[in-house]
């Protein structure tokens, strides 16, 4: 639910690379309930359940960090509100220094989310495209031309941050606590190849928030918990095999993250989907989407092994632990191989 927006304008750098002061709102934006309800959707839709928003660590926690000045902002009156707002502004304004990101506008809205209505403040930078509105009359349909359209449904271009409150304490001496929220991000690019680099301007040098440092796991967990799935299916060998190659596949890709609800739509019909989803919520994972990190299961995502022979003939095994199942022999004088293989035939494809 949104309460309060506020929208900044950040320029892009001048052509010699200098900073252009942002053009900073003194008053806060009343949108119709129509308008609302769909700015609600959009950022819904891109840190809800289900959705390539990822949790992330707060790492800056210094004084005149993101972190503080959301986490003050959470229970400030409008003046304050609209006061830290234009401190947001010119921080990220400065994280675009010496990076090629263009400029766009910067809104930073407030109000409560989740069952327990807990606050948040989230700050959405959005690049503006332009496009057409239909002009419809009686007797006449036309086109208007927009020059600048923001967070549309097919719009990608936009990054979106969140801090909320899930224990609510006063400051202490050292500020507001870390420990007492939790942050999301949202970014258009989190599902290209060259994430972190392009995206770390605003998670890093504006939010001040990094990959959390349980990715490692979190993926392991993943693939494990999957490949237990898959394990139960009730579908012949051969799908299992297949399931079991598209979840290496899927953690071999050059994508950033990786979701339960993105792998079960890729790869599983529609009851076992949501066989997937229960067992995976079962197992604690989270529905959101996760940085992929693979370090602890590298071994694990290698192609299966092909012994070739010069027949034309191939046996295909899993990658690991083939020497627990699998023993070729040397080739005798007559060209013979012999191969032992620890398991019961079951047929052929």
């Amino acid at each position: 639910m949104i309460e309060r927006i506020i929208i900044h304008r950040i320029f892009p750098r001048t052509s010699d690379k200098q900073l252009v002061i942002p053009r900073t709102s003194n008053k806060l934006i009343r949108l119709e309930q129509d308008a609302s309800d769909a700015l609600q959707m959009r950022v819904t839709k891109a840190l809800g359940n289900k959705s390539h928003g990822i949790e992330m660590s707060i790492n800056e926690v210094n004084t005149g960090s993101f972190f503080q000045t959301a986490a003050t902002m959470l229970h400030s009156d409008d003046s304050g509100f609209i006061a830290l707002s234009k401190d947001l502004a010119n921080g990220f304004n400065k994280a675009l220094s010496g990076t090629t990101a263009p400029g766009g506008l910067l809104a930073i809205i407030a109000g409560r989310v989740g069952n327990d209505s807990t606050p948040f403040v989230a700050t959405i930078k959005a690049e503006p495209q332009d496009g057409f509105k239909a002009d419809e009359q009686d007797d006449y349909v036309g086109m208007e031309y927009i020059s600048e359209l923001l967070l549309t449904d097919a719009q990608r271009f936009y990054k979106i941050g969140l801090l909320t409150e899930i224990i609510s304490n006063p400051p202490d001496l050292d500020g507001y606590q870390a420990g007492n929220y939790r942050a999301f991000l949202f970014d258009h690019l989190m599902t290209a190849t060259e994430t972190r680099p392009a995206a770390a301007y605003f998670y890093s040098s504006f939010l001040g928030m990094d990959i959390q440092k349980s990715s490692k796991k979190l993926t392991q967990d993943f693939f494990e918990y999957t490949r237990t799935f898959i394990n139960t299916l009730r579908v012949s060998d051969e799908e299992k095999l297949e399931h079991h190659e598209a979840l290496r596949a899927e953690l071999r890709s050059q994508e950033a993250i990786i979701s339960t609800a993105e792998f079960g739509k890729k790869h599983f019909k529609d009851e076992d989907r949501k066989s997937y989803d229960g067992f995976m919520q079962l197992k604690g994972f989270p529905q959101n989407a996760i940085s992929k990190d693979t370090d602890y299961i590298h071994a694990k995502l290698k192609r299966r092994r092909k012994y070739l022979f010069n027949n034309d003939i191939w046996i295909s095994t899993p990658p690991e632990n083939v020497g627990k199942f699998l023993n070729i022999e040397p080739t005798d004088e007559q060209g013979v191989t012999v191969v032992k293989i620890k398991g019961r035939f079951q047929g052929q494809q």
